[in-house]
């Protein structure tokens, strides 16, 4: 067999159909060959936090933009995910490569983590957002229906810790007081505001914190009968993540590979797909417009392992392609733990809602995500 006709069948086996009617569509390689994939060139990579005793556990990163500065918040355990004890983390950096020392975002014992952790409203506030824990029993994504906040001011300080939003059951258990008793009308505003912003709440596992206001396609009842994925319904809602495409439309995409559509903003929603160019597993998806005007897509193109961290680009934030690897390195685990896989694994960049537009580099994409849920890396990415 000549080396032509291998390499056409290698491109086939790589390649699985778009079809025009998905609302993400991936264009030539869509997993990862056996000899590899090209890189992007120039990507700068800067291991924020590296595990150690006691905290060993560091996931469920976001960043945000906010005066001048990049923001990083993360959660951290001292062995296994969603186990007491824990709390969430904060750092700040005016170059993207040196960081402060890391501090508590909130009081140990007051918070559990989200998908989350910053909102700049509509009136020019920044927000810290993160569960509200009652209790030190584990955590359940399914369970975070309470919120805590407090703002980021100006002048980079933090301020007085408020409940956003009740639990169902805080029955016998000391919360923050309800933010529309701070005082302040700019805060209390904009904490308004993202209670108001449906797509921001949806962001958190099966838009638990929106609760009845959730898009309707959290309840199986409400799929169609011969929907052939119902059988996977269970992975559906999980780390969603925004972005508006070039038309105007809100496109969601979330873990497994499922993607929604909303042309009004979030009120309603496409039936979810599974675009089959789009082969990606439980760890999480994460799609944005750049600062130049291009689509990204950072994700592991695998159903089961979680590396390499690959990027396709596109023009209109339907077709993607070019695949390129960001991060490859998937080292041996350092530390014991509760659902940790190796790889770089839950990316996430600078979303629609939590930047004031001072970070605005229009060559390249900054995302975060941690290394074996141990270590967090921030890396800049150039768009090709």
């Amino acid at each position: 067999m000549g080396k032509h006709v291998v390499a056409l069948l290698i491109v086939a086996a790589l390649t699985a159909v778009a079809r025009a009617e998905d609302p993400i569509r991936v264009v030539g390689a869509t997993r990862v060959p056996a000899d590899g994939l090209p890189r992007v060139a120039g990507v700068k990579t800067i291991e924020v936090v590296h595990a150690a005793p006691p905290w060993t556990y560091n996931h469920h990163v976001d960043l945000a933009a906010w005066k001048g500065r990049l923001y990083l918040a993360w959660d951290q355990c001292e062995k296994d995910e969603d186990v007491w004890p824990s709390r969430e983390m904060l750092v700040s950096s005016e170059d993207g490569e040196h960081w402060s020392t890391p501090c508590e975002l909130f009081p140990m014992g007051t918070s559990t983590a989200l998908r989350m952790y910053f909102f700049h409203a509509p009136n020019g506030r920044m927000l810290a957002i993160a569960g509200l824990r009652t209790s030190t029993d584990t955590t359940k994504e399914a369970k975070k229906a309470g919120a805590v906040v407090r703002e980021i001011r100006r002048d980079h300080s933090l301020g007085d810790v408020f409940t956003l939003r009740r639990p169902n059951d805080a029955s016998g258990a000391r919360i923050p007081p309800l933010y529309s008793t701070g005082g302040d009308p700019g805060f209390v505003e904009a904490c308004d505001a993202l209670l108001k912003n449906k797509p921001f709440l949806e962001q958190q596992d099966y838009g638990r914190l929106l609760a009845e206001r959730r898009m309707k396609w959290h309840h199986l009842a409400n799929w169609p009968a011969d929907e052939r994925s119902r059988d996977d319904f269970d992975r559906f809602g999980k780390a969603m993540c925004f972005f508006h495409r070039a038309d105007g439309a809100l496109v969601g995409v979330m873990k497994w590979g499922w993607v929604i559509v909303s042309r009004d903003e979030g009120e309603a929603w496409s039936p979810p797909t599974r675009p089959p160019s789009l082969i990606t597993g439980m760890a999480k998806v994460w799609g944005q417009r750049t600062g130049g005007g291009k689509y990204v897509l950072f994700y592991n193109p695998d159903r089961m392992k979680r590396w390499p961290l690959v990027m396709v680009s596109g023009e209109d934030g339907i077709t993607f392609g070019d695949m390129r690897i960001v991060n490859d390195q998937h080292p041996p685990l350092r530390y014991a733990g509760l659902n940790k896989s190796e790889g770089a694994q839950y990316v996430r960049g600078i979303s629609e809602w939590s930047s004031d537009g001072t970070w605005n580099d229009e060559d390249a994409v900054w995302i975060a995500y941690s290394v074996g849920k141990e270590d967090v890396c921030v890396s800049r990415v150039p768009v090709p």
